[in-house]
């Protein structure tokens, strides 16, 4: 058990560490609308992987796990992936900021917690790439503990709650910078992590 935990701690800091779609909107949601804000897409990105683990583990131990290994599955995904990433970068790039009624600061609509848990749960669910991870990982780990469920279960807490911890930085470091920034910078951010978004999807 020792072993799943050292092993899964070490996959949620590569996990924490890797450059995608999540990390970007993550950054850029703590800078636009808090560090609170940042957290609920962070828990939102979280539960679409304890979706993904459930599945994948689920699919392996009961001999299934073609349906997502499948080339034209994973086609499919891809494209309808891709496609949800791409307007999620677009709708993020046009999006302007807008000056309240006294035309003193600039500021912007924050959407509602549930509203951010749900973008955060769609954002990572319709990313192709983390299927394939999960899937991946699941595979191997499934592999490695000989299929034994509680060694399975730990060594994905481990990671995922390395995962959720280093979201929550994200957001806060976010949080923590803007107000350095000025609003044509955040409207310059906001473009940027559109143009990767569109160029991920």
């Amino acid at each position: 058990m020792l072993s799943a935990i050292y092993e899964g701690i070490l996959l949620g800091i590569f996990v924490a560490f890797s450059i995608g779609p999540a990390f970007f909107a993550l950054i850029n949601t703590g800078i636009h609308h808090g560090f609170k804000s940042g957290a609920a897409l962070a828990f939102g990105i979280l539960f679409s992987d304890l979706f993904f683990v459930a599945i994948t583990v689920s699919l392996i131990h009961y001999g299934m796990a073609d349906l997502i290994s499948n080339p034209k599955n994973q086609t499919f995904m891809g494209i309808i992936g891709g496609i949800v990433l791409i307007v999620y970068g677009v709708v993020h790039f046009i999006q302007k900021e807008v000056k309240n009624q006294a035309d003193t600061e600039i500021e912007i609509k924050s959407p509602t917690m549930f509203a951010l848990i749900v973008k955060g749960f769609f954002l990572n669910l319709f990313n192709p790439f983390v299927w394939i991870f999960w899937m991946a990982t699941s595979t191997a780990i499934s592999s490695k503990y000989e299929f034994h469920i509680v060694n399975t279960i730990v060594f994905f807490i481990s990671t995922l709650s390395i995962t959720i911890s280093t979201d929550l930085l994200k957001a806060f470091v976010g949080h923590s910078i803007k107000a350095k920034l000025n609003p044509k910078i955040l409207l310059r951010i906001r473009q940027v992590s559109g143009s990767l978004l569109i160029v991920f999807g």
